[in-house]
């Protein structure tokens, strides 16, 4: 079984293209699915791709939702 990949705070932040303020701030109110070890916040890269997943469709049910209350 291979390790799984651990991104730090400034490799999620040009991930997704944000500030790294950004990362930690919804790392810390929970946001964004995190590993604190220690002092330092860690980052799983398959959680991210899930948790981009899992936000897009959200999105795109709240663009659905939208255009339907239109008509």
């Amino acid at each position: 079984m291979f390790p799984e990949t651990l991104l730090n705070v400034q490799e999620v932040a040009e991930f997704l293209r944000v500030n790294a303020t950004t990362v930690y701030t919804w790392a810390r109110q929970g946001q964004l699915p995190a590993i604190k070890i220690g002092r330092r916040w860690r980052f799983r890269q398959s959680d991210l791709e899930m948790w981009l997943d899992q936000n897009r469709q959200d999105a795109q049910a709240g663009d659905h939702a939208l255009s339907d209350s239109e008509t």
